[in-house]
């Protein structure tokens, strides 16, 4: 496994190896790409802004539609700018062969409201080179949230 560079990330969304559609190249960090906010459900309402609430959960749906190819995946973290605010993210990888928005699970786990808003940068995208492609990609295997747009909810 290795994690691709900025500069790789930049050719491989040139290429069309990668799909960020609303790719910025200010969003590039060296070792990954920051996502930001396309819209926030909080208290059972979505909506481009919300003022989350001292133990509150929020979902946020990314503005990016992403693709990640056969062969890599890709880890979220939360950016620590909220971390620092006491937010707390529930994340794991980006399945190999995911496209669409992502749905991003936080709780607001500090002492004050925050005010989360549409086109933010909320959490960083780390890309990852497999060691070999998957016999059977996300789309083949469970695809649950396959083309996703907007906030979705658990499908459990």
């Amino acid at each position: 496994m290795a994690v691709i560079s900025d500069g790789q990330i930049q050719e491989m969304a040139r290429n069309g190896m990668i799909v960020i559609e609303g790719f910025r190249e200010g969003n590039l960090t060296p070792n990954g790409y920051d996502l930001t906010v396309g819209s926030v459900k909080a208290g059972g309402r979505e909506a481009d802004e919300a003022e989350v609430a001292p133990m509150g959960h929020f979902l946020v749906s990314t503005l990016e539609y992403i693709y990640i190819p056969e062969g890599y995946c890709a880890e979220i973290w939360i950016r620590s700018s909220f971390a620092r605010k006491g937010v707390i993210g529930s994340f794991g990888f980006i399945d190999s062969g995911f496209r669409g928005n992502l749905t991003l699970s936080f709780f607001n786990a500090g002492q004050e409201s925050i005010r989360i808003r549409r086109g933010e940068r909320v959490a960083q995208m780390v890309i990852i080179r497999m060691e070999r492609p998957p016999d059977r990609a996300y789309g083949e295997r469970s695809g649950n949230y396959q083309g996703s747009r907007g906030v979705v909810e658990s499908r459990l």
